[in-house]
């Protein structure tokens, strides 16, 4: 199996689903006497809909869930004569009443007009890129901001090695013989927290008899045959983040073509190491860890199959999705597959892996080079020994347009919700916008500080397919396996 290129899948769930809340829809029941009473929802959502003469709006950090005081709270659309204002308190909680009354609980606002029907809804916090709701209709709500600058994180250190390395097959002439090593994705972390960066450590480089120190990325193994400088080490070193996880090892042969130029190598998976049952607190350090090859009878064929995609997006990928449960999810990159490689070897699900299955995650592009447009699609719980086969894609939205303050898009059929994102070209978040009633064009209210820089943004415009889902009651942590289809296109404006 020889690896191509692979283009990263642009949008992973969490990372969409941070931007994504809101309600729609009425109901025929009777005002209640109580109002239920505020409670936050983890990880963001709405509860209690609809919205009827109160409101509840908690407001937290994206990354750290932490609380967000003196966050601003805006309940109307950017022409409203007579918006509600308020300012979160301490717990990140602000409600707001239509009636006259004082409200009971968090910083509030009284005689509120709004509260009849699904509501506009802006919220801004220092440090973070505000988020505009249009047509959220429950009682609680907790939104989640992106802080412009990520947080401290939780991290944890791990040093490790593979049983068995040292007995592998001395790598052939111009070869040498790689391991990447990983740990599992955590479904309920943003993309900052699971994306991580992790530098480089020293390896002894036998150099016709002098020793040297080479750098190489820290989570690397690597043996060569190369005379003129040999090498053979597996003592990495991993940063990962916090809470339950599985550690793995993908194993390749990597042949260097007799260069330097590392364009024309090629990459074929010979083996997989893997641990699982892995659990790390914030700032500890780990060390021994032993990851175990899994034997050439515990790997399986996994196939895939792919619909032509949208007008313009014909290039294809696929990566395989080891889900662990509670142990996380392990995106196997390696081969990447596409239309013309369209087969590799997974793990069984077997021994410790036994309790796991298997999902498939696929992208259509214009070609490997650009992130957008592009649509991606996920087959839940597919059955490695048959092919899993790609039938239809979800397009993108299109005719995006900004004219005069004013944003507008074409919907896409099927989607079940809209959203859209202002970003600086370095693709760094600047407004969030999540639409739920069928709206197609919108402006934004006026925030002081002006949360967009002059010159150049993007506008991008995305659309969801969650099939079954209840927007008056929605817990975002819950929508990791329900959202099937994301597709997003943009567009460049200047300000």
């Amino acid at each position: 199996m020889t690896t191509k290129r692979a283009t990263p899948v642009i949008l992973s769930v969490l990372a969409v689903l941070a931007a994504v809340t809101g309600a729609c829809g009425g109901s025929s029941n009777p005002l209640p006497a109580t109002p239920p009473a505020p409670h936050l929802i983890p990880g963001g959502g709405v509860a209690d809909g609809p919205i009827r003469g109160a409101l509840n709006v908690y407001v937290t950090d994206e990354d750290t869930r932490d609380p967000l005081s003196s966050a601003a709270v805006r309940i109307g659309a950017a022409d409203e004569l007579e918006p509600c204002e308020a300012l979160t308190d301490s717990t990140g909680l602000v409600r707001f009443e239509s009636t006259g009354g004082g409200a009971d609980g968090g910083s509030g606002s009284t005689g509120c007009k709004l509260l009849t029907k699904p509501v506009t809804m802006t919220v801004s916090a220092s440090g973070h890129a505000p988020s505009t709701w249009i047509g959220v209709n429950g009682t609680n709500l907790t939104i989640a901001l992106r802080a412009i600058s990520a947080p401290v994180l939780g991290r944890a250190t791990v040093t490790g090695t593979i049983a068995g390395w040292e007995t592998l097959p001395a790598p052939a002439t111009n070869h040498q013989t790689l391991a990447l090593i990983g740990a599992s994705s955590n479904p309920k972390l943003t993309d900052r927290a699971n994306t991580i960066d992790q530098g480089t450590r020293s390896v002894d480089v036998d150099a016709a008899g002098t020793i040297v120190q080479v750098d190489i990325q820290s989570n690397v193994c690597v043996r060569n045959s190369n005379p003129a400088a040999m090498v053979d080490d597996c003592n990495w070193i991993l940063t990962t983040h916090t809470g339950r996880q599985a550690h793995f090892a993908i194993l390749i042969d990597n042949d260097t073509k007799g260069t330097d130029d590392q364009t024309d190598d090629t990459n074929t998976v010979i083996g997989w190491a893997i641990k699982t049952g892995l659990s790390f607190g914030d700032g500890t350090t780990t060390g021994a860890e032993m990851l175990t090859m899994i034997a050439d009878s515990d790997m399986q064929p996994f196939a895939a199959t792919f619909a032509a995609g949208p007008a313009g997006l014909q290039y294809m990928i696929g990566y395989p999705t080891l889900d662990l449960g509670d142990d996380g999810r392990v995106t196997i990159i390696l081969p990447t597959l596409d239309k013309t490689s369209m087969m590799t070897r997974v793990p069984k699900l077997t021994g410790a892996l036994a309790g796991g299955h298997y999902d498939l995650i696929a992208g259509a592009y214009d070609d490997a080079t650009k992130a957008l447009p592009a649509t991606v699609t996920w087959l839940r719980n597919v059955d490695p020994s048959a092919t899993a086969a790609v039938s239809g894609w979800l397009p993108p939205p299109s005719a995006i347009a900004m004219t005069a303050g004013t944003f507008s898009f074409t919907p896409v059929t099927g989607a079940t919700v809209h959203s859209a994102e202002l970003q600086t070209m370095d693709g760094q978040r600047r407004w969030a916008i999540t639409i739920f009633d069928g709206t197609t064009s919108f402006t934004l209210p006026g925030l002081s500080p002006d949360p967009l820089p002059l010159g150049t943004l993007n506008y991008a415009v995305s659309a969801l397919r969650i099939p079954g889902v209840d927007l008056k009651n929605i817990v975002f942590d819950d929508l990791g396996d329900k959202v099937t289809d994301i597709s997003t296109d943009e567009i460049m404006y200047s300000r």
